[in-house]
């Protein structure tokens, strides 16, 4: 009897018909060969194909398996009897190898070829599909639905995302579009559908917040008391000014700093373009401590930097 190391005795295990395996291992490690071996060995104890159901996650694997099943039943119908025995010895070394056994392994590629149907190696998609189909009435579906691919999906939301931007809903996608950016506009709006239910009910201004952690009562003159104190607009001019004869970066604060009239919600906007870091630092939007103003200017404000700091963490 051929000897066989401890990785394929570990696959001769988890292809054993009559046990149930969980299966977790790399790419290319042999999962699909496991699951192949199974259903051969299910085969080969009297099991009608039609009885048989293989789920895949992708329409490749599905082909796949379905391609290596015929490629090895075909082959065994070729084979003499020495060569497959040695072929039904590599499923596993309890395997009875009686004549009529052989006889079985060279009639299953004609028995499966002559499954009604044809062997039921799918998709989850499509097996969930063929249940919905079924029962259409329970399912609350019509019966004459078709799958859609992410393409198509992906397609569809780009033109009922244009609907709305040329509709009455314009307005409502310009401001999520300037919030969010166009590129990443696919992507929000793939999220929204997949988390539909959670729109099916409107939320009010006070659930909207506790979905975000905050306090059902927080107003904006609650954020703007956070973050700005009595001296806030003395603090802006102080630095404003040293900005402005400092590095090219500074002057380029400045400048921002400068746009700023009444404090509020558009001015803690601009204040977070300026004191806090950007998408694609390591730690986003937070609070540039030590690191603005520059450190010439920096030395120049000495006095201010602590208050400085702390209207960056109030920002932040």
């Amino acid at each position: 009897m051929k000897q066989f190391d401890d990785a394929t005795l570990r696959q001769i295990e988890s292809a054993h018909p009559n046990r149930s395996t969980w299966l977790s291992a790399n790419a290319g490690s042999g999962k699909t060969r496991v699951l192949t071996d199974r259903v051969a060995r299910l085969f080969l104890e009297g099991v009608d194909p039609q009885h048989i159901l293989c789920l895949t996650y992708t329409k490749a694997a599905a082909s796949e398996m379905e391609n290596r099943l015929f490629r090895r039943l075909g082959n065994w119908a070729m084979l003499d009897d020495a060569a497959l025995s040695d072929a039904l010895r590599q499923l596993g070394a309890d395997i009875d190898l009686s004549g009529r056994k052989l006889e079985r392994a060279r009639t299953l590629f004609a028995r499966a070829v002559e499954t009604p149907g044809g062997l039921k190696i799918q998709t989850i998609h499509s097996f969930c599909a063929a249940l919905l189909r079924r029962f259409p009435l329970e399912a609350g579906v019509n019966p004459q639905f078709t799958e859609i691919d992410e393409r198509a999906a992906e397609l569809l939301r780009g033109e009922i995302v244009d609907q709305m931007a040329e509709g009455s809903d314009a307005a409502l996608v310009t401001n999520v579009a300037r919030s969010c950016g166009v590129s990443d506009f696919p992507a929000l709006s793939d999220k929204i559908v997949r988390m539909r239910d959670g729109f099916a009910q409107p939320l009010d201004g006070a659930k909207a917040l506790e979905l975000f952690g905050q306090s059902a009562t927080l107003t904006k003159d609650a954020i703007l008391g956070q973050v700005f104190a009595p001296n806030t607009r003395a603090l802006l001019n102080t630095l404003v000014e040293a900005l402005k004869s400092g590095s090219s970066t500074d002057v380029r604060a400045a400048g921002r700093l400068a746009t700023i009239g009444e404090l509020d919600l558009g001015a803690l906007a601009t204040l977070e373009t300026v004191l806090l870091t950007g998408s694609g630092a390591n730690d986003p939007f937070s609070a540039k401590i030590g690191g603005f103003p520059t450190k010439d200017t920096r030395e120049k404000i000495a006095a201010q930097m602590p208050e400085v700091e702390d209207l960056m963490r109030g920002v932040e």
